[in-house]
């Protein structure tokens, strides 16, 4: 087997489509979030960043409301693109900004990304 052909880092750096479902019945939904996976540079510069943040503050300083906030900026900075996102009839620009209210006021939608970034099969499709 040759490595080469498993080298997620390229791929997941380009990024790949995540379907949301609806966070009850499981029915796919018509919108779709472009995500750098874990294996990607953007990835773990960002949770370098992060890690940094922590040991300089202090370990014992991180409460449960920065560790959602850090997780928030994470998938975030993992988050290339979207498409149909609409809040209160308005499609949202993908854009930072956007991109951390939505998962702060909908948590089902952040946990479908984490899971869809920690899952290397999403990056090594063809």
């Amino acid at each position: 087997m040759d490595l080469k052909n498993l080298n997620i880092t390229e791929k997941a750096e380009e990024g790949s489509w995540c379907e949301l479902e609806h966070p009850v019945t499981g029915e796919t939904l018509d919108i779709r979030i472009k995500l750098a996976g874990i294996d990607s540079k953007t990835y773990r510069e960002a949770a370098r960043k992060q890690i940094n943040k922590r040991l300089k503050k202090g370990l014992r300083k991180i409460s449960v409301e920065d560790t959602e906030q850090e997780e928030i900026e994470l998938l975030a900075a993992c988050t290339l693109d979207w498409e149909n996102v609409e809040y209160e009839g308005k499609e949202l620009e993908c854009n930072p900004e956007n991109v951390k209210f939505v998962y702060k006021e909908f948590p089902w939608i952040r946990e479908q990304v984490d899971a869809f970034i920690a899952d290397r099969g999403n990056y090594l499709k063809n």
